[in-house]
């Protein structure tokens, strides 16, 4: 059989502020037949915050532990608007089917579409839903519903929007370097110090857009400890300490860090993400360009034996892109970012380690509106398209965690 209503809405990400453009066809003869009094359009927004806590109580001289839980959920509602698009008045002569558009405007400041969840006991979501709903008349007749989660980011200011199209056309902007060094030795508690510096190079912006190649180049230097000047040749690359030999050998990740809160109980965000297609990725090395330095002599003054150091440098240089939501605060959640790079040198805590604090924003700017017609195709109103989507789980997509407003 047939169904009365039938949504037709494009299915891309959404700013915040822009117009959302797309209709409802109802067949007439089908929606009298259910009783359908009208159908409207129901644009909603939440936060929603919940954590479980599990209490362990020991009975009395018994083996026996009784776990008690305790939930705790805190709803924010952040959108809430209704437009009735179809009633009986409205009933076209003789026609079957009536296509009914819709145009409604998201609020400019909204924040970016997330999702947080720590097993079984703690999740943090902000998620938009657009819902027909078909409202039945009679209390034992459920309405029909149509029900679409879709995703939002903020507006990137003018600024942030003339970033993001430079980085498209290729960074000529300055540049901004980050450092850091460690005396590592390759015995535990013996021997003469190495030393091993890492740096890393980016466009010296205050923030990056999300899913946009950022630019940047990558240094690893080190410094043998005193050594005779033939070791270089005899032990190779198992001179310590050896700078990595593939962009596979460095760890690049996106740490993100924050709060959510539901009702008086407060827990930390601890998240960590790989960044696909840049250093660290296996299966992008050849996305990453590579250069080793000739290996330096420095001889060592003063010394009756050909003794001195050797300073060797690997480079690498490529692109990055970070496909993950803004950074926002809210009043229960709130989130921000940094990069970790590491390079793990063989020996005991000769780690070295260098964090980057990164601010993410959309990138995008509103888009104009655009004439809409039931009969052709949506077309998004810039030659650019919508904003890329971004790295949401299927949970977000579920709605399991939206708050859907069943009753009104």
């Amino acid at each position: 059989m047939s169904e009365a209503i039938a949504l037709h809405f494009f299915d891309c990400v959404r700013v915040a502020g822009e117009t959302l453009q797309g209709h409802v066809d109802v067949n007439i003869p089908i929606a009298m037949q259910d009783k359908m009094e009208c159908v409207r359009v129901k644009l909603r927004g939440s936060i929603v915050t919940k954590v479980t806590e599990t209490h362990h109580n020991a009975v009395q001289h018994s083996d026996v532990i009784h776990n008690k839980s305790h939930h705790q959920v805190q709803t924010i509602q952040i959108l809430r608007i209704d437009q009735t698009v179809w009633d009986q008045s409205r009933n076209a002569q003789g026609a079957q089917v009536v296509s009914c558009p819709f145009q409604i405007q998201l609020p400019p400041v909204l924040p970016p579409s997330f999702i947080y969840e720590r097993m079984l006991d703690r999740t943090a979501v902000i998620s938009y839903s657009l819902e027909v709903e078909g409202v039945r008349h009679g209390l034992l007749h459920v309405n029909r519903r149509i029900r679409r989660i879709f995703s939002v980011v903020p507006p990137a200011t003018p600024w942030e929007f003339n970033a993001s199209a430079a980085l498209h056309r290729g960074w000529t902007g300055p540049w901004k370097p980050f450092a850091t060094n460690k005396e590592i030795r390759h015995g535990v508690l013996f021997g003469e110090h190495a030393q091993a510096k890492i740096e890393v190079v980016l466009p010296d912006l205050p923030s990056f857009p999300m899913v946009t190649g950022i630019p940047f180049s990558f240094h690893v230097l080190t410094t043998t400890k005193q050594v005779h000047h033939k070791d270089l040749e005899d032990k190779r690359d198992k001179l310590f300490p050896a700078p990595p030999t593939s962009p596979a050998d460095v760890e690049l990740r996106l740490h993100r860090r924050g709060r959510m809160s539901a009702h008086f109980t407060r827990h930390p965000i601890d998240d960590r993400f790989d960044l696909a297609g840049s250093l660290g990725d296996q299966a992008a090395i050849n996305q990453v360009r590579m250069r080793i330095d000739e290996p330096e002599w420095i001889h060592t003054p003063d010394q009756k034996e050909d003794k001195g150091n050797w300073k060797r440098a690997v480079h690498f240089d490529g692109l990055m892109s970070i496909p993950f939501v803004p950074d926002y605060t809210t009043e229960t959640v709130e989130w921000h970012y940094f990069l970790r790079f590491k390079v793990d040198f063989p020996g005991i805590g000769n780690d070295l380690e260098l964090d980057i604090p990164v601010h993410i924003n959309s990138g995008a700017a509103i888009p104009p509106l655009p004439q809409y017609n039931t009969n052709v195709p949506y077309q998004y109103p810039t030659p650019a398209g919508p904003p890329p989507m971004m790295t949401l789980p299927p949970a977000y997509w579920s709605g399991e965690h939206h708050f859907w407003d069943e009753t009104q």
